[in-house]
């Protein structure tokens, strides 16, 4: 039985901007988004804009301590993005990933989910484009049956380790901005839809070796205590997928990944749910929550910081990489 090394993280708005001159392609900077091809995406040139040399540095060094095979990444602003990211600031830690996958999905600041893997992708898909309507998914208040189901996306990749394939699903959910209780409907209504490209997904999808992984600003818990006003219960409520970190960390006080300062709330926004089948594979996997990157304004971490993180900046991210090692039996590769 394989197994894989897995993250999550969102690396906070990893956006740049770019020199067109070398990028061989027509009407660059209207296009760039367009990108989907990794040999282009390295023949751009590119500086980080959006937060300091400092902040990206810490970034890097913080997903690099999670020493995954397979990172799925939030608030990757596009392909040549992910790539400059990975070959100028990862390689000062790692080798550069040498398969890269970012589609560009619905975020008006043109935010994405991608992947970085060590291990061949050997599928892979958007479900961008899905709506309410497509899906026969009711929508939620304020929303049509032609709108969109996800804020962003829910990224399908199949992973290839040993001849077998592993299923993941990255995403990231509508974010809590607005209020927490006034933005559940739409989260709900994401893990509806990813449960509903699950079930068409694998005929029984219990049995099957999956996992959902990503950034769903949202939290079922808050030190082991329980809450009923999240909007994750299609994904949860039945026993569809299993939360990991609530799964294997014992400490219900060391789940969290995430700290909001405004009321000092530390919580579990990223989150890897794992099939029945896969839980039961891995009763006790090991994870690894990275806070060498937080910032010290978040005082409950009394652990090593990587070099330069400050009280509020810099930072590695609002988030801390979510890492897991698990066996998995999958599917066997068909070329």
């Amino acid at each position: 039985m394989p197994d894989i090394r897995l993250a999550t993280f969102n690396c906070e708005n990893l956006m740049m901007r770019c020199d067109f001159r070398h990028a061989g392609i027509a009407n660059a900077r209207d296009r760039l988004t367009e990108v989907d091809d990794a040999l282009v995406a390295e023949q751009v040139d590119s500086v980080f804009d959006v937060l300091s040399e400092d902040d990206r540095t810490l970034t890097a060094e913080a997903l690099a301590a999670a020493q995954a095979e397979v990172c799925a990444l939030q608030e990757v602003e596009n392909l040549v993005t992910l790539t400059a990211f990975d070959t100028r600031y990862l390689s000062r830690w790692e080798t550069p990933y040498p398969e890269r996958v970012l589609l560009e999905g619905n975020d008006s600041r043109g935010i994405d989910v991608g992947l970085l893997s060590r291990l061949p992708v050997s599928f892979y898909r958007s479900h961008a484009r899905e709506t309410y309507g497509t899906l026969g998914l009711k929508p939620p208040p304020r929303a049509s049956v032609n709108d969109y189901a996800f804020r962003r996306d829910c990224l399908e990749a199949d992973i290839v380790k040993d001849g077998r394939v592993l299923t993941l699903f990255v995403c990231h959910f509508k974010s809590m901005h607005g209020g927490r209780k006034r933005t559940r409907a739409v989260r709900e209504a994401e893990s509806r839809a990813v449960r509903l490209i699950i079930e068409r997904r694998f005929a029984n999808p219990a049995i099957e070796d999956w996992v959902v992984l990503g950034d769903f600003n949202d939290y079922f818990e808050v030190d082991g205590r329980r809450l009923r006003d999240h909007g994750l219960g299609p994904l949860i409520n039945d026993g569809f997928a299993v939360d990991l970190v609530s799964h294997a960390v014992k400490d219900p006080y060391d789940r969290w990944t995430h700290h909001y300062s405004g009321d000092d709330t530390y919580g579990a926004l990223d989150h890897m749910f794992l099939s029945p089948a896969l839980a039961e594979k891995n009763p006790r996997p090991p994870v690894s929550i990275v806070r060498g990157g937080t910032p010290y304004r978040a005082r409950r971490y009394e652990g090593q910081r990587f070099q330069g993180v400050g009280w509020n900046l810099p930072k590695a991210s609002d988030h801390c990489p979510l890492a897991a090692t698990l066996q998995f039996v999958g599917r066997p590769f068909v070329a």
